[in-house]
């Protein structure tokens, strides 16, 4: 049974409303292919022992856990001419995945 939060996810990963195309690139010579999510590059804080207060980007795309079944650390994604690198996943269980990335 298809959970009732397919149609939502479908209207909020439509590139009209809040998401944007991303070559999802995978190394395991399985080949392009574009995906839809919403990518964020927000500013955290980081904690590094000392009085200076440091900051970094958080790149990550949120996506339908279908559009990367075989994710891995090695794979790429392109947002808007950017390379990015996969480092880490965690997949939520609603059919939702959130991908960390490393700008390149």
């Amino acid at each position: 049974m298809a959970l009732p939060i397919a149609s939502d996810l479908a209207a909020i990963l439509d590139v009209d409303e809040f998401a944007t195309a991303i070559t999802y690139r995978r190394k395991a010579a399985m080949g392009d292919a574009t995906i839809y999510g919403i990518f964020d590059n927000e500013t955290v804080p980081v904690d590094m022992g000392g009085a200076v207060p440091v900051s970094q980007e958080q790149p990550r795309v949120t996506c339908r856990t279908a559009d990367i079944p075989y994710v891995s650390e090695t794979d790429e994604m392109i947002v808007s001419g950017v390379r990015y690198i996969v480092r880490m996943w965690t997949h939520d269980g609603t059919g939702v995945s959130v991908v960390m990335l490393e700008k390149q």
